[in-house]
């Protein structure tokens, strides 16, 4: 089926908000709420937390109250300023910052390249079918 981000964005922005707050309280649990909160309230995070809590609610608003392709814009829009604030927020709450996210990016894309690359290939090769078909049929029309 069609992804959801592409047929009901507003489904997708509701549900990817859910998740980051899940992924945040994850992170209380893990640190303790009290001290989470302090450690987003601190000087050097409060510009990252005006952001992000600012992105998830923009996405909450813009999902119930706008629609149509401007409501497609702004939902989207407020998506990808939460999943960027998000991301800083997980960069810079990692053991080794920066270095080590993109350790464990390279380590991801070690495990995860040959499966990448094989239905990439898959794909590919059902591309390929799919076209040699239409073009056999629509020359027989012809």
């Amino acid at each position: 089926g069609m992804p959801t981000i592409v047929a009901r964005p507003q489904k997708f922005a509701l549900s990817f908000t859910c998740g980051s707050l899940t992924f945040m309280a994850s992170f209380g649990i893990l640190t303790g709420p009290v001290e989470h909160l302090k450690s987003m309230l601190s000087a050097d995070r409060l510009y990252f937390t005006f952001i992000y809590v600012g992105s998830m609610m923009m996405t909450l608003y813009f999902t119930f109250t706008i629609g149509g392709a401007s409501g497609y814009l702004l939902v989207m829009s407020a998506s990808v300023a939460q999943l960027l604030a998000l991301m800083y927020y997980l960069i810079s709450f990692l053991p080794g910052g920066a270095a080590g996210f993109q350790y464990v990016l390279q380590a991801m894309w070690i495990m995860l390249k040959p499966i990448i690359l094989t239905c990439a290939r898959v794909q590919a090769m059902c591309i390929a079918k799919c076209v040699s078909l239409w073009f056999r049929g629509s020359s027989s029309a012809s």
